[in-house]
């Protein structure tokens, strides 16, 4: 069993990690025949439920075998031996040149909001050099372009806008929203007299309800960083966010509707605490000692559970994977 450093303090932690490493000498000794289990387990070579997890040729299974070696005949693993100290060499940084003021702001602006720098934003870093930088920062990380490419930079990292499938069947589960999750096949739109119209307009509604599914993560991010939140809240927010479209996926849309500038936007959203799910029997609601779902931020959302499944035996690969990437 190993400790988690994180909840421990001081001197205790220090333990934990002792604890910690002596465990993975004891599993570096253990052999299967002429060769170590450690070793045999990542690149599969043990009858277990997952499969090879580092390629024998990687740079992550040599330094494990390092450790194994060094952990069996640590008499032979090689020294470092002294630092020496070239007096003739140049300076490491020698040659290195800064990027120009003029072009460093061009790289920001084009990076952070996806355009060229304006007339006033050069005018003052001709004026006052990179002392002018941060005040244009400041402005360039409150347009809406910065905002949709924060989504665009964390989708890269989470990609919860790529779940294969309908997102309104694959990240609402059958068993708690077997009654709200298709609610827009029966929307009403008699309201639209061409039936040609009509049927454009239920697809319409379909697509732009999965695709606020879709991006309920990254507006989780946007909402942290556009309100000055701790960042810290994409893995603790006790809130998801939700719109006036997904909102009726959920089956609180009645509830939640004062909350909407304009209940029909089906891109608006607002952060909302969800109530344990309650299932379509008995034994599938949700134990909840608070009666609201249990929150973590990004992690919990259904949308990144879908991504990144989960099995009873091969729990968190996927969702470590998308962490450590």
């Amino acid at each position: 069993m190993l400790r988690d450093p994180e909840r421990s303090q001081d001197a205790d932690k220090v333990a934990a990690l002792h604890h910690n490493r002596d465990a993975f000498e004891r599993m570096a000794r253990l052999k299967e025949g002429n060769e170590y289990r450690l070793l045999m387990k990542v690149t599969g070579g043990l009858d277990h439920g997952g499969a090879d997890v580092l390629p024998a040729d990687s740079t992550s299974y040599r330094i494990l075998a390092d450790f194994v070696r060094r952990v069996n005949a640590p008499a032979t693993a090689p020294s470092a031996g002294p630092v020496v100290v070239d007096p003739s060499a140049s300076p490491f940084f020698d040659g290195v040149v800064m990027l120009e003021d003029a072009r460093l702001l061009r790289r920001l602006t084009l990076s952070l909001a996806g355009r060229l720098p304006t007339a006033a934003e050069i005018e003052v870093i001709q004026r006052e050099g990179l002392a002018g930088l941060p005040a244009i920062l400041d402005s360039v990380m409150r347009e809406e372009a910065f905002f949709d490419r924060l989504r665009e930079g964390f989708n890269d990292i989470f990609l919860t806008v790529g779940i294969d499938g309908n997102a309104d069947a694959t990240v609402l589960s059958y068993e708690h929203f077997e009654k709200t999750r298709l609610w827009y096949q029966s929307h009403d739109l008699s309201h639209i007299a061409d039936e040609q119209e009509r049927t454009r307009a239920g697809y319409k509604l379909a697509d732009d309800y999965r695709n606020a599914l879709l991006g309920e993560p990254m507006k989780l991010i946007e909402y942290i960083v556009r309100n000055d939140r701790p960042f810290s809240e994409i893995v603790t927010a006790d809130y998801i966010m939700v719109s006036p479209y997904t909102s009726r996926g959920y089956g609180i849309f009645d509830e939640v509707k004062p909350q909407f500038k304009n209940p029909d936007d089906p891109f608006e959203y607002v952060p909302v605490k969800l109530k344990a799910l309650v299932g379509r029997n008995k034994s599938e609601d949700q134990e909840s000692k608070t009666g609201y779902y249990p929150h973590a931020g990004l992690l919990s959302t259904f949308q990144y559970l879908s991504r990144y499944p989960t099995t009873e035996t091969n729990r968190n690969r996927f969702r470590f994977v998308s962490v450590v990437g």
